[in-house]
């Protein structure tokens, strides 16, 4: 019994993993026709890890070194991109806001792309994914609603805290 629940559950987090694999390929394709439609360049804030994620961007940034396996990638932090305003017509963020330590932190990032891009898309790992639950290096949960994002920091003993950014254009 125990083996057919645990074959269950790993065929339901598979079609979950491939259902937000299809979806950040459709958020990404979404911001590089943004971007072209602008004539101005897309802003890919961390690397793909795997080829078949997403491309890179016309500038890719990433915080970690190692990261630059698959694309031209620019060390830079999210919450201090070093480009002026306005630069990108678009700027793809997938899977990296979770990763940042608090609801602060993954504010002034959404503020910092906003900043720097005419629009900006993302794509967070859902809370019902057992590999994002688990994951020891997410924080936060990140879900666009409405006219902007609802932000709750994760456990381990800390207050459940959650914010409201209004502003931002989510698609």
């Amino acid at each position: 019994m125990l083996k057919l629940l645990l074959a269950g559950t790993g065929i339901r987090e598979g079609i979950m993993q491939l259902n937000e694999l299809h979806e950040r390929r459709q958020i990404f394709k979404q911001a590089r026709a943004y971007a072209d439609s602008k004539r101005k360049p897309l802003l890919v804030v961390g690397a793909p890890k795997f080829n078949f994620n997403h491309p890179p961007g016309d500038v890719t940034i990433d915080i970690s070194p190692t990261m630059a396996r698959w694309a031209d990638v620019e060390i830079a932090d999210v919450r201090d991109i070093p480009y002026p305003n306005n630069y990108f017509g678009a700027a793809f963020c997938s899977h990296v806001l979770e990763h940042l330590a608090s609801i602060a932190d993954a504010s002034h990032a959404l503020s910092e792309m906003e900043r720097v891009a005419d629009k900006v898309f993302t794509a967070s790992p859902h809370k019902t994914s057992l590999l994002a639950i688990i994951n020891p290096n997410h924080h936060l949960w990140i879900k666009p609603s409405g006219d902007g994002y609802i932000i709750e920091q994760r456990g381990e003993g800390k207050p459940r805290e959650e914010s409201y950014i209004i502003g931002m254009q989510v698609i």
